[in-house]
């Protein structure tokens, strides 16, 4: 929780897509909007992902967002996930079918990205 806030602000969910198994999660994550643009989602984003990848094991980590969704899209994006496609009619909202874009990172790029930078802060 931010400095100040008695509450929580969002959530992020982790939760497997085999059965028996978490090598393949999907992320979902939801945030306040008096926090939006803070850098509070990409700061609490990373520590889920290291979580998931170090701890629990996952190796590949989807996550989707609506496509008229430009903040959660571009915050994945900033994240470094990769966007695979266009899930076509399969989110209901407000009694509208919508398409959503289906993001993922892999445990390899993320370590790669996250050592790189980390190298050069030395």
């Amino acid at each position: 929780m931010p400095d100040g806030c008695e509450s929580a602000v969002g959530l992020f969910q982790l939760r497997t897509l085999e059965p028996g198994a978490f090598a393949t999660a999907e992320l979902g994550f939801a945030m306040g909007p008096a926090f939006w643009g803070t850098g509070l989602f990409q700061e609490a984003a990373a520590q889920v992902i290291d979580f998931a990848f170090d701890v629990v094991g996952v190796r590949r980590l989807e996550a989707r967002a609506a496509s008229p969704n430009g903040r959660g899209n571009s915050a994945l994006r900033k994240l470094g996930a990769v966007e695979e496609g266009v899930l076509r009619r399969s989110f209901l909202k407000d009694g509208q079918f919508m398409d959503q874009i289906l993001w993922a990172i892999l445990d390899v790029e993320w370590r790669r990205a996250h050592e790189y930078a980390a190298s050069s802060l030395h």
